[in-house]
C-alpha cells in the first residue's frame, strides 16, 4: 500500500500543506514559543525549536495513519506560513479538529477560512461525516470560528495539557453532516 500523503488545499487567501522540517524555525517563531498562543491548547509553550521539530516529526508521522491530517496554514500572497490545522480520530468515534494560528493573525478570518476548506475536503473527498472541536472555555473566539462552519455546541469537558500539568474547561461541539 502507498504511503499516505496529505493533499494540499487552498482558498482564496490560503494554501494549506503538509508540515515540514524545515519549517520548525517558522513555528517556533512564529506561535509555539508564544506563551498567549498556547494558553487555550493541550501543548505547553515550546522552550526551543528542538521541542517544535519533534513536534511536527511526530505530526508527520500521525499523518501516515489513517483519518489523521495536519496541514500549515499559508498566507497565499506572502508565501508566508502563519499556523496549522489537523483532524485526528477521537475515542467517541468521531474526527476532531483542531487549530492554531499565531497571535498576529488572530479576527482576520483566516483560521474559518481554512476550517471551512478542510471540512471540504474531509466530507467530499474522504467520506468522512461526523466532527468534533472543543476550545478552552477561556477562548470564546475559537467557538466562534466552530459555529460559523455550522458546529452546534453538545457538551462541557475538561481537558488536561498533554503533560498533565494543567487542567481546563472546555466546551465541545459536534457537527454531522
Amino acid at each position: 500500500m502507498p504511503e499516505k500523503t496529505i493533499k494540499t488545499l487552498e482558498t482564496e487567501r490560503l494554501v494549506l500543506r503538509q508540515l515540514q522540517l524545515e519549517d520548525a524555525p517558522t513555528v517556533y517563531k512564529k506561535w509555539t514559543s508564544d506563551d498567549d498562543v498556547a494558553r487555550y491548547v493541550r501543548w505547553n509553550t515550546h522552550k526551543s525549536v528542538e521541542e517544535t521539530i519533534e513536534y511536527i516529526n511526530k505530526t508527520i508521522e500521525n499523518c501516515k495513519n489513517e483519518n489523521n491530517y495536519e496541514w500549515g496554514i499559508v498566507l497565499k500572497e506572502e508565501n508566508e506560513l502563519i499556523g496549522a490545522i489537523g483532524a485526528f480520530p477521537s475515542e467517541e468515534g468521531r474526527i476532531e479538529l483542531g487549530y492554531n494560528i499565531a497571535k498576529k493573525y488572530w479576527r482576520n478570518g483566516y483560521t474559518t477560512e481554512a476550517l471551512k476548506r478542510v471540512m471540504d475536503y474531509l466530507i467530499n473527498e474522504e467520506n468522512i461525516h461526523h466532527f468534533r472541536c472543543a476550545h478552552a472555555d477561556l477562548n470564546p473566539a475559537s467557538g466562534a470560528v466552530m459555529q460559523k462552519v455550522g458546529f452546534k455546541y453538545a457538551k462541557n469537558e475538561i481537558k488536561d495539557k498533554f503533560d498533565g500539568s494543567e487542567k481546563f474547561d472546555c466546551k465541545v461541539y459536534y457537527l454531522d453532516v
